[in-house]
């Protein structure tokens, strides 16, 4: 009884919202807003159930002193600070406003910072040309890079004249996204989009069952 019900409402609400996306008639879109409705209903649930798995995860780091369990501490420290403040003031009180922006916000900038320098070495890991096809993207991510750049045009003028592109670095630039880069985009997107597609059927006639914590 545990794994019907959840299939039953997996296949009624699967075929419902399709049904909603096919239809235009003012019925279906009732019934797609109703649904939306309870879908933020439901979010606050969803992340008060995130909230508890992340208390217990960090719980049982702290007794089991895994490896940099002290920052756990912190990671409590931190809820417990926005809960106090957050839940009796708002979000406008200045003090949840202070840490937000002198906390919540420089640390975004960090990670997406530590992002960036990941990024730039598995770039260039993936660009040596050590084949022909990575030969072509090596080309032409620095064709893009020079287009970039504000000195792009300077480079494009001294050492790329020869290439075919009367405009400079940024018409290479342009013609490459538009063309060789977009294509790929959308082959991907199909890709993905066909992907989706499946295992959203799979879903629906109950073949996979992974979300409800087995395969059978």
């Amino acid at each position: 009884m545990k794994r019907q019900v959840p299939l039953v409402l997996c296949f009624l609400f699967g075929v419902v919202m399709c049904f909603t996306q096919f239809s235009p008639h003012s019925f279906s879109q009732s019934i797609y807003d109703e649904v939306v409705y309870w879908a933020l209903i439901m979010s606050p649930f969803a992340l008060a159930v995130g909230t508890i798995t992340l208390i217990q995860t960090h719980v049982i780091r702290i007794r089991r002193r895994t490896e940099h369990w002290q920052y756990s501490f912190v990671v409590f420290a931190g809820l417990l600070t926005m809960v106090a403040i957050g839940l009796p003031f708002g979000p406008q009180h200045p003090a949840f406003a202070w840490l937000f922006n002198n906390v919540q916000v420089p640390l975004d900038a960090t990670m997406f910072s530590l992002l960036a320098f990941l990024i730039a070495s598995a770039a260039f890991r993936a660009f040596r040309a050590r084949t022909f096809e990575a030969s072509l993207l090596l080309i032409s991510a620095m064709i893009v890079l020079i287009g970039n750049v504000p000195v792009g045009d300077l480079i494009w003028n001294t050492v790329l004249s020869w290439l075919p592109w009367d405009n400079g670095a940024s018409e290479a630039r342009q013609w490459i996204l538009g063309n060789p880069n977009l294509s790929a985009r959308r082959g991907i997107i199909l890709g993905v989009s066909l992907g989706v597609i499946s295992q959203a059927i799979r879903l629906i006639l109950g073949i996979e069952r992974s979300y409800i914590g087995g395969g059978d």
